[in-house]
């Protein structure tokens, strides 16, 4: 026979007990105890019984011997050698009452009553004891009687008392069950819920508990929560970045053929241009115009492309030492009349200095100043400032903040912001932040999105000089 079954079944390997609700063990627990204590305090009932029937049916036969005694003596004893007992003969049952205490005269008068047709004898609880008594007739017409008090043992009340205490141990023991078993059904049915919360968000919070050790389960649970939510967003950032680098390969291949094919034609273009304006003094003022115009155009285009192969992976021209503050000024001011004619303000301050290409920094900047800009109303006022500090690493950092009180993007938009050609405007390419943000990024920075306040707010971070690197800048331009 194969053994490929029980490899394949795991329960057939190690069986699954059956699972029972804690709450059974409880009530199991609870009827236990109850039980335990009721059969004790019957016990102990039973036996406060039998010891005080035991004494009445001594006195019984006390009395018995007693009568006996007198009897065969024939004296007329008004009381009796036995403690506790009155005894005697008398020639009329008249007479036997005021013989006796007058607690006992009522249940005595009884009994001669009982006794004028014969022998007679019976019991009766008194405060204080049990009278027992008992008349018969006597020779020559007289009347032989004795009684006697059966007094309580001394340790019944320490017997009752442990009765009483037995009775309210079972009722205390029940009422401990039942709170141990409604703080377990609810503790469990509180974790149930919360798990099934979590079920559908990990972010849901567990509700405390009275219980330690539920409460460790809750902590426990929700710690694991927190675990997951962090590897789902770790999962799904990686998830983004992956698909972000996957665009990013292919945007990247198709901007390299897309730049060989337009870069040539370009600087073919470029070329005679320039070779046409060699001869300006044979040219019209209309076509020197022409011609510069159509090279700055060539211009902008090849900065475009370069943008795109920034975007794409490729490394940026070279780079040098620049002040930020004076280079983010000189933007302000070539897009200050633009940004006039749409009723915006743009103010900036701050200063820095960084080890960057300029150009490319320069049109990064462009970008979050044009957006800006055009999110705004008029009459509304666009920020950029520059503040240095150490960034997480200790390293120092350097960030531009551009912030305009614009509508913003929408939430569950805003992860695509910085996605190639993802825009909200009609006449967009989806380019400038996604240019800006390769620009940030090839220089060792980034930039980041951020919404609060009914403010917008794009943060460039560059890596700062270090205090060295700025001192020996500073000598060299002393010199």
């Amino acid at each position: 026979m194969s053994g490929t079954g029980l490899a394949e079944d795991p329960r057939a390997v190690f069986p699954v007990a059956t699972r029972r609700p804690i709450r059974s063990r409880l009530l199991l627990i609870a009827a236990l105890g109850v039980g335990t204590a009721a059969l004790s305090a019957d016990a102990l009932y039973r036996a406060i019984n039998t010891t005080t029937i035991q004494r009445i049916e001594r006195a019984r036969e006390a009395i018995q011997e007693e009568l006996s005694h007198l009897q065969a003596d024939g004296s007329s004893l008004d009381a009796s050698y036995v403690v506790g007992m009155r005894a005697g003969i008398t020639a009329s049952l008249n007479d036997i009452s005021p013989h006796v205490p007058a607690l006992w005269q009522p249940f005595m008068t009884a009994m001669t009553a009982r006794a004028a047709a014969g022998a007679a004898d019976g019991e009766i609880s008194l405060p204080g004891g049990h009278l027992v008594a008992r008349i018969e007739p006597a020779s020559g017409g007289r009347y032989a009687w004795a009684a006697m008090v059966v007094k309580p043992s001394p340790t019944l009340q320490s017997w009752r008392v442990l009765v009483v205490e037995l009775t309210v141990s079972s009722l205390l023991l029940v009422l401990c069950a039942a709170d141990a078993l409604i703080t377990v059904k609810r503790g469990t049915g509180a974790l149930q819920g919360a798990l099934n919360a979590l079920a559908r968000d990990l972010s849901a919070s567990i509700p405390p508990s009275s219980v330690r050790e539920f409460g460790d389960i809750a902590d426990g649970i929700a710690s694991l929560a927190r675990h997951l939510a962090e590897a789902r967003r770790i999962q799904e950032r990686l998830g983004r970045d992956l698909a972000r680098q996957e665009r990013l390969a292919a945007l990247g291949r198709v901007v390299a053929g897309v730049a060989h094919e337009v870069r040539n034609p370009l600087a073919s273009i470029k070329l005679r241009l320039d070779l046409a304006m060699t001869n300006a003094g044979a040219l019209s003022d209309d076509l020197k115009r022409a011609i510069e115009h159509a090279s700055s155009e060539i211009a902008r285009l090849d900065r475009l492309v370069a943008d795109l192969l920034i975007v794409s992976g490729r490394p940026l021209g070279p780079r040098r030492t620049i002040g930020v503050g004076e280079l983010l000024r000189s933007r302000v001011e070539v897009l200050a009349p633009w940004a006039a004619e749409k009723g915006v303000v743009l103010r900036c301050g701050g200063d820095g200095r960084v080890n960057a290409d300029a150009d490319a920094l320069a049109r990064a900047i462009d970008n979050l100043l044009r957006n800006a800009v055009e999110a705004s109303v008029r009459g509304a006022l666009v920020e950029a400032r520059i503040e240095e500090d150490a960034g997480p690493d200790g390293a120092p950092s350097l960030r531009i903040g551009v912030e305009d009180r614009g509508a913003g993007v929408a939430p569950t938009r805003a992860v695509e912001l910085f996605e190639p050609f993802f825009t909200t405007k009609a006449d967009g390419t989806g380019l400038g932040l996604a240019i800006s943000r390769g620009i940030a990024r090839a220089h060792g920075g980034d930039l980041t999105y951020a919404r609060g306040a009914d403010v917008t707010r794009f943060e460039l971070t560059l890596p700062a000089l270090p205090a060295v690197e700025r001192a020996g800048e500073t000598a060299r331009g002393a010199a």
